[in-house]
């Protein structure tokens, strides 16, 4: 028969070691609370310190907490891009022998305005915004002097008034003269070509004339911080990258332009 221990019998092991239980647990009552208490006040004091602009305290809090807490255009998206760029054109063309220069056309704010207020917009709304973006990664893939050149006009003289666009070969050996990678001129010129295109036939059928020249430039436009989103006066002024004159090599067929003529109703309409 086997012994059985009571538990009247069972010894009482670790009880009469250490604190009592009930000293324990008091302690790590007022250890919490103390902390509980330290994690209020500093959030009181941060929060106190936002709130009230003469405090003398917001500048110090501000440097210390602003890239942790404050609210920031990028908090639910944090690569979201912080420059709107607008690509605008600007054409000649010719009455008797005298070059007529246009006004500056916003593409994209034209392109925009008659997107506003649709849940899902067409996606040749954002066309030349798409452009403008493609374009400014190569062209940024440039070097300096890489850059200098291409912003230049990409148009020589003939002699009698008569003009013609460089050919890419020679455009290419300039390039290469002024140093840089090859390889991101040749990327940049196949799309300094394309919008040659894109912009000679938009403004043939915006003005509807036979355009002889285009060049463009993109309007950079940085919103105001987060804080200061309801101001009227803004932080940043608009800032401008402007491109040299460019020759089509062949006019807009009557196909593209009619199918302009159609985006630019859409657009304006006119």
């Amino acid at each position: 028969m086997s012994e059985t221990t009571l538990v009247e019998d069972a010894p009482a092991a670790g009880l009469g070691e250490g604190r009592p239980p009930a000293v324990r647990s008091s302690r790590a009552a007022a250890v919490a609370a103390i902390v509980t208490l330290a994690i209020v006040a500093g959030y009181a004091f941060v929060a106190g310190s936002f709130t009230v602009p003469t405090s003398p305290t917001r500048p110090i809090v501000s440097e210390a907490f602003s890239p942790y807490f404050s609210q920031r255009w990028n908090v639910f998206a944090p690569n979201i891009m912080k420059v709107n760029r607008n690509l605008q054109i600007q054409v000649q063309w010719r009455e008797g022998d005298e070059l007529v220069r246009s006004e500056w056309v916003d593409v994209t704010d034209l392109e925009f305005t008659s997107a506003r207020g649709i849940p899902m917009p067409s996606r040749i709304s954002k066309n030349s915004f798409n452009a403008a973006q493609a374009f400014l990664t190569r062209y940024q893939a440039l070097d300096d002097a890489q850059r200098e050149r291409v912003r230049d006009t990409f148009i020589r003289g003939l002699g009698g008034g008569a003009y013609s666009p460089i050919g890419v070969d020679e455009l290419l050996e300039e390039l290469d003269e002024v140093g840089g990678s090859r390889a991101a001129a040749v990327r940049y010129l196949r799309y300094d070509y394309m919008l040659v295109r894109f912009a000679a036939a938009f403004g043939t059928a915006y003005f509807d004339r036979d355009v002889e020249r285009v060049r463009w430039r993109l309007q950079h436009d940085r919103p105001n911080d987060f804080l200061h989103r309801f101001d009227e006066e803004r932080q940043t002024e608009l800032s401008y990258t402007t491109f040299g004159w460019r020759q089509p090599g062949t006019a807009p067929t009557d196909e593209v332009v009619a199918i302009y003529d159609e985006v630019i109703e859409r657009y304006t309409g006119r």
